[in-house]
């Protein structure tokens, strides 16, 4: 072999070829993409999780004041706990800096809650307002709803306790 063609065959054999680091760009490219489509997901059911996580709180939040205000309860006739929640319930007096009655206090409790609601579930939450029922046997349903993104229909999160 002359040196000629040794100098021939070491050339041919030097380094990448255009077309093998195109492949291995696609190929990347791909697997980036992969990637950002699996971030995305996960960000998407994290978020549906912190809501539903977030519902339940204030559903344990709403019992609680329920538990502390019993007599609201017991004489509930859509003047208290289970009077619709909307932005149209205004408390008579702040319970926090006076003494309220029972009924006062259930207004109050009410018109707290459906603002916690408005400033933590997403917008549409509030589209079918929040709503409490209480049974003949003191049984309370708390529904709250709202679109999670990655659904096509409505989810209606009911806890009942």
């Amino acid at each position: 072999m002359t040196h000629k063609e040794k100098f021939n065959i070491a050339f041919q054999h030097r380094g990448f070829s255009l077309i093998e680091v195109l492949v291995a760009l696609l190929v990347l490219s791909i697997g980036l993409l992969g990637l950002a489509a699996l971030q995305t997901t996960s960000l998407q059911y994290n978020t549906g999780s912190y809501f539903r996580t977030q519902a339940t709180f204030l559903a344990y939040d709403i019992i609680d004041r329920m538990r502390a205000n019993t007599a609201a309860v017991v004489d509930s006739d859509n003047n208290g706990y289970d009077q619709p929640t909307t932005t149209n319930v205004i408390p008579p007096v702040n319970c926090d800096t006076t003494n309220c009655t029972s009924a006062q206090l259930a207004l109050y409790d009410v018109r707290k809650w459906y603002d916690r609601i408005v400033a933590v579930l997403p917008q549409d939450a509030t589209t079918t307002p929040p709503t409490i029922q209480i049974d003949a046997n003191r049984r309370v349903t708390i529904r709250i709803n709202w679109q999670e993104r990655d659904l096509t229909k409505r989810q209606d999160w009911v806890i009942q306790l």
